[in-house]
């Protein structure tokens, strides 16, 4: 077994250096923009290939949310991620 021995004052800067890491991932995970493209739709979904059919029925259907000019499409990301979660199923479900 090893033991390493830091003194407090050195441990405490470990700690604090160790903070400031976790809140920058967690800000950077949270400062998304809100307005996706298909590309990265399709990525949330774990949709593969160039065809548009799936999102065009997820569209069509109202299952998630999104906002068109003319041929621009933008996806709700919140929306993709609440269909996703109320489309969970777990284990307990069998």
């Amino acid at each position: 077994m090893e033991v390493i021995v830091f003194e407090k004052e050195s441990f405490g800067k470990l700690i604090d250096e160790l903070t400031i890491r976790i809140i920058q991932n967690v800000e950077r995970h949270y400062h998304q923009e809100e307005w996706i493209g298909e590309v990265e739709a399709k990525e949330l979904l774990g949709i593969r290939g160039k065809g548009k059919s799936t999102l065009q029925k997820l569209r069509d259907n109202l299952s998630i949310e999104f906002s068109q000019f003319g041929r621009i499409i933008r996806y709700s990301r919140s929306s993709i991620l609440k269909f996703l979660e109320q489309n969970r199923r777990s284990l307990d479900d069998f």
